[in-house]
């Protein structure tokens, strides 16, 4: 008989705005591949919108605080992300996710120290 795992849910996204010019994008849950695609589509989506004049944004806030594990390629991704973010002038950062990197492989650790990190929320809000 074999036995098969449950699959893994992938992360959950909530948006918000908590302050004018501040998009921040909290996930849930697994942070893997097809989240971390969703998430530079609503990275994306914010420099069009930016760009004809449909918003505000100057940072882009990923709460990651709720995330309980990573991998790699999702964290490639967000890099790329973040360089996209940077070459149309928004700030990507990544609050609260140090914890979880710290249990990632080296390379994955040293794209994340390159990224813009708060501890929490409240200090990325205060600090933008």
């Amino acid at each position: 008989m074999t036995v098969l795992a449950a699959p893994t849910l992938p992360g959950r996204l909530a948006i918000s705005g908590p302050q004018p010019g501040v998009h921040v994008i909290a996930v849930h849950g697994a942070l893997d591949p097809v989240v971390s695609t969703r998430l530079v589509r609503l990275v994306d989506a914010r420099i069009r919108l930016r760009e004809v004049g449909g918003a505000s944004t100057r940072h882009i806030v990923l709460d990651l605080t709720a995330v309980d594990s990573a991998t790699l390629p999702a964290v490639e991704t967000l890099a790329r992300a973040a360089r996209t973010a940077e070459q149309h002038g928004l700030g990507l950062h990544l609050v609260g996710f140090d914890a979880v990197a710290g249990r990632l492989p080296a390379a994955a650790r040293q794209l994340v120290g390159r990224m813009s990190r708060y501890p929490d929320l409240g200090s990325a809000l205060r600090s933008l």
